[in-house]
C-alpha cells in the first residue's frame, strides 16, 4: 500500500492534486488508519494514475474521466480504442496525443523494471559533507565542484555522494546533501563538514547511467512499496568516476499485519520539565537524519496529530499520557496500547521533539515514524483549558419521532456516506462502542455501551446523557451531538454525532453512529 505522499512521488502528480481527485471521488483511497488518519493506496491505483494523466493529455474533462473510471474495464478499453482510431484519422494534428498513448500502453505491462534490483547490506562512506537546500537539481554539479577543490588530492576517494531528503514529489527547493568520498581526515582550514553515511538496514540497490537516474529511482521506489518494503531513509544517489551511478534506498522488510500488539502502559510517572507545555507538529518523517528546521517534508494532512499537549503529572488527555522520554498513546482499532519513545533538541531559537511513533509498519515488523514538533509554550495546561466545550442549546425535549429504542447498526463519517445495504463502514461492528440508545419524554435517556473488558452491555448512569430537540448532550463533556432521522426503504435510522476526544481535544469533524429503530414508544 502506498501513502499519499509516496504514490505522488511515484505517479508524478502533486500531492495537492491527489487530494482533490479524492474528494471529487475520481481517484480514492483504498484504506485510511482511523488513528492517524493517512491515506493508503494499493498498487492498482498507481495504474490508475498513469491513466488519468493520459487521459488529460487526450483531452478528456476531469468529469469525463470521473465517468470512465465508473464503467466497466472492457467499456474503458473499448473507449481507448475508439480515441486510437480518431487520432489515427487526424494524424498530423494528433501526433502528440498519439504518442501518449503509446507511452499509456507500455507504462501498463507488467513487466516495467529494467533495471535489476538487489536487497542487501551496504557498506559505510565517509566523506567531506554539505547540505543545502538548493532551487534546481542541476546545482549539485557546481556544489559538487566546489568541494573537489577545497579538498587535498591525497584524501580523495573515488566517489561523490547526493542525497535526496525530499519525502514527497516536489519541483523546487531540494533539501539536498552534497558529498565527496575521502580516504583521510580533512584538514580544519578547508571549511567543510565531515559525515559518515551508514546504513544499519537492508538497502534497495540498482546501477544505472547518469541519464536513467530518474527512471531508475522511480522504479526503484516501486519495486520497495510493491514488495512490502518500508522506505526507512533518504534516497542515495552515488557517482562513480567512469560514470556509472549506484542508487541505494534503506528500507525494512515488513511482514503480516499484527493487530494485538501492545505494551505495558502503566508505568512510573518521572516528571521532564522540558516537555511540559504546547508542541505543535512540523514534520512527520521516516527517520530523524531527513529533518530540516528550514524546509517541511510531509504535507501534514487531514487526520494527522497535529498538537500535542504535554499535561503537568503526565496525565492523560484524548489518546496520550507520558513519562519523562516516552509518549504512551491509546490509538486506533483495535486500541493499540504503546510506548513511544521521544528526545528534545534546541535548533537555533526553536526547542523540537522528535516522537518515534509507532503505526501501522512498526506493527508488521517496520520502523517507527518520526513525528517532529515544535514547542510554542510551556504553560502547565489542564485538561479543561485545553477541551473545546460546545454552547449547548436552550431547546426543549419536544420530538415525538425520536422517542423510543434504536440499536446501533453502523459507523460513518457523514450522514450521506450510510448505506444500508453496505453497513459498518468504518468499523466493524464488534468495534463500536455505543450499542442502543432509548428517547424518553422530558429528555431523559438510556444509553447502553460497550463493556470492553468482558464484552457485556452496561449502561451510563442517567446523569450523564440527555436529549433536546435535535440534540443529544454530553453532560460531563458539555458536548452538544446533533441527530437526523432517514428513512430508508420502510425503516427508520437515526444517527447521532460522535464528539468522542478526536473532536473535544483535537477538533476533528465528529464522526456519526448509526441506529436501527427498535421500538417505537407508545404516544400518551
Amino acid at each position: 500500500m502506498y501513502k499519499i505522499g509516496e504514490l505522488s512521488k511515484l505517479s508524478k502528480i502533486p500531492v495537492k492534486t491527489l487530494r482533490y481527485y479524492d474528494s471529487e471521488g475520481i481517484l480514492q483511497p483504498d484504506s485510511i488508519d482511523p488513528s492517524t488518519g493517512y491515506r493508503y493506496y494499493n498498487a492498482a491505483k498507481l495504474l490508475d494514475c498513469y491513466r488519468i494523466v493520459a487521459l488529460k493529455e487526450l483531452g478528456f474533462r476531469l468529469d469525463e474521466i470521473k465517468e470512465i473510471f465508473s464503467l466497466p474495464k472492457e467499456k474503458f478499453a473499448e473507449l481507448i480504442k475508439v480515441k486510437q482510431q480518431e487520432l489515427c484519422e487526424l494524424r498530423k494534428q494528433t501526433e502528440y496525443r498519439l504518442s501518449i498513448l503509446s507511452n499509456l500502453i507500455s507504462t501498463l505491462k507488467e513487466d516495467e523494471s529494467m533495471f535489476d534490483i538487489v536487497i542487501r547490506k551496504s557498506d559505510e562512506i565517509s566523506l567531506a559533507y554539505e547540505r543545502r537546500i538548493i532551487a534546481e537539481k542541476s546545482e549539485c554539479e557546481s556544489l559538487l565542484k566546489e568541494l573537489y577543490d577545497k579538498i587535498p588530492k591525497e584524501i580523495l576517494g573515488s566517489r561523490a555522494v547526493i542525497i535526496d531528503y525530499e519525502t514527497e514529489f516536489i519541483s523546487e527547493n531540494f533539501d539536498t546533501g552534497i558529498g565527496v568520498e575521502i580516504t583521510g581526515g580533512l584538514p580544519k582550514t578547508c571549511g567543510l563538514s565531515e559525515k559518515t553515511i551508514s546504513f544499519p538496514c537492508d538497502t534497495a540497490n540498482l546501477v544505472c547511467t547518469g541519464e536513467e537516474y530518474e527512471d531508475a529511482v522511480r522504479a526503484l521506489g516501486k519495486y520497495v512499496l510493491d514488495n512490502e518494503y518500508q522506505i526507512v531513509g533518504p534516497t542515495y544517489k552515488i557517482m562513480y568516476q567512469d560514470g556509472t551511478v549506484e542508487v541505494k534506498l534503506p528500507v525494512v522488510k515488513l511482514g503480516d499485519f499484527e493487530l494485538k500488539y501492545n505494551e505495558d502502559i502503566n508505568v512510573p510517572f518521572v516528571n521532564d520539565e522540558e516537555a511540559i507545555g504546547h508542541w505543535e507538529m512540523v514534520d512527520n518523517l521516516p527517520c530523524r537524519e531527513m529533518f530540516h528546521p528550514k524546509k517541511q517534508k510531509s504535507a501534514l494532512r487531514k487526520g494527522f496529530v497535529k498538537e500535542l499537549y504535554f499535561l503537568p503529572g503526565g496525565e492523560r488527555y484524548w489518546c496520550f499520557a507520558w513519562t519523562k522520554g516516552l509518549l504512551l498513546s491509546v490509538c486506533g482499532y483495535p486500541h493499540r496500547e504503546n510506548r513511544n519513545r521521544y528526545t528534545i533538541e534546541k535548533i537555533g531559537n526553536d526547542t523540537y521533539m522528535f516522537v518515534e511513533f509507532k503505526d501501522n509498519n512498526y506493527f508488521r515488523g517496520g520502523n517507527p515514524e518520526i513525528w517532529v514538533f515544535r514547542k510554542t509554550d510551556a504553560k502547565a495546561y489542564s485538561k479543561q483549558d485545553i477541551r473545546i466545550v460546545d454552547e449547548i442549546p436552550n431547546l426543549p425535549a419536544e420530538d415525538l419521532l425520536v422517542l423510543g429504542k434504536w440499536d446501533v447498526c453502523d459507523f460513518v463519517r457523514t450522514v450521506d456516506t450510510f448505506d444500508p445495504q453496505k453497513t459498518c463502514a468504518l468499523l466493524p461492528y464488534e468495534g463500536l462502542y455505543w450499542r442502543s440508545a432509548e428517547f424518553a419524554e422530558g429528555g431523559a435517556m438510556i444509553n447502553g455501551f460497550l463493556n470492553t473488558r468482558d464484552g457485556s452491555i452496561c449502561a451510563d448512569s442517567a446523569d450523564v446523557w440527555r436529549w433536546v430537540r435535535g440534540y443529544v448532550i454530553c453532560n460531563p463533556r458539555s458536548t452538544a451531538n446533533q441527530y437526523v432521522i432517514r428513512k430508508y426503504g420502510d425503516t427508520e435510522y437515526l444517527f447521532i454525532q460522535w464528539k468522542s476526544g478526536d473532536y473535544t481535544f483535537a477538533g476533528r469533524e465528529p464522526d456519526w453512529y448509526v441506529f436501527r429503530r427498535a421500538e417505537r414508544q407508545p404516544s400518551t
